[in-house]
């Protein structure tokens, strides 16, 4: 009867916990944030914050913003338009930003004809 009396106890105790939720990482919050701030919904966070770091892995795979793009609007049917391209943007900014000051920087001079 004590045993029965202890886990009944513990039963209680546990389905009575507060469920602890995680804070999201700072330029996960700011992600979010800026998410919200360009008009852009989604349903998850979570989901969100997924897609967003997969836009940093696929530019590392040697991807081009448009292929990137591309890649968003496949897997996210709902995503057309320009909707995508400012997530790519805001993500890369969020996750990866050095990969926007890589894709700014200008590439060597054309050479003139003739030389």
């Amino acid at each position: 009867m004590r045993l029965l009396l202890l886990m009944a106890s513990a039963a209680v105790v546990l389905g009575t916990a507060a469920p602890a939720y995680a804070d999201p990482a700072p330029n996960d919050q700011a992600f979010l944030t800026a998410l919200s701030q360009a008009g852009l919904t989604y349903l998850n966070a979570d989901r969100a914050i997924t897609a967003g770091k997969q836009v940093c892995s696929l530019a590392d795979g040697g991807m081009t913003g448009e292929e990137i793009v591309k890649n968003l609007q496949d897997r996210n049917p709902g995503f057309q338009g320009p909707g995508a391209a400012k997530f790519a943007a805001i993500a890369a900014s969020a996750y990866c930003p050095e990969k926007l000051s890589q894709a700014e920087e200008p590439g060597p001079a054309p050479k003139p004809s003739g030389a």
